[in-house]
């Protein structure tokens, strides 16, 4: 009987370190999931406020400078830029960079603009191409 002893604490052993590995990949888990989480928000947020940026442009039937007042930021050349902090609130140099570029390639007639969000890190969180038809004479 004193043979089955030594089997029987390997055994509760060996389901304590099964039990302690997997305990460590659910701890890994959960703490990769709140950078993700983040991640997400960021780029849903990012989504929104490019939205927002395309639907102003076409408002204004392209024209940057009528959009950065209505919306904020600054226009150089052909590119109109919203700069936002870690709240999504407008910053002089933020964690987020929205950027408006008009295409200068659309037919007569047809407007088009290529709106992008970028982090602090340059990596592209969201872009898209908005068009609209502009007023001709």
């Amino acid at each position: 009987m004193n043979n089955k002893a030594p089997l029987a604490l390997i055994g509760q052993l060996l389901m304590v370190l099964f039990f302690a590995l997997a305990a460590a990949i659910c701890l890994q888990a959960f703490a990769q999931s709140e950078s993700i989480s983040q991640s997400s928000a960021d780029r849903d947020t990012a989504i929104l406020y490019a939205q927002n940026a395309a639907e102003t442009l076409k408002s204004t039937h392209g024209d940057l400078y009528k959009a950065s007042l209505m919306l904020g930021g600054r226009v150089q050349k052909q590119t109109w830029m919203i700069s936002y902090d870690r709240d999504w609130q407008i910053a002089d140099h933020g964690d987020f960079q929205l950027t408006v570029t008009r295409a200068s390639d659309t037919p007569e007639g047809l407007g088009a603009a290529l709106v992008s969000v970028q982090n602090a890190k340059g990596t592209e969180l969201f872009s898209m191409t908005c068009a609209w038809q502009e007023v001709l004479g």
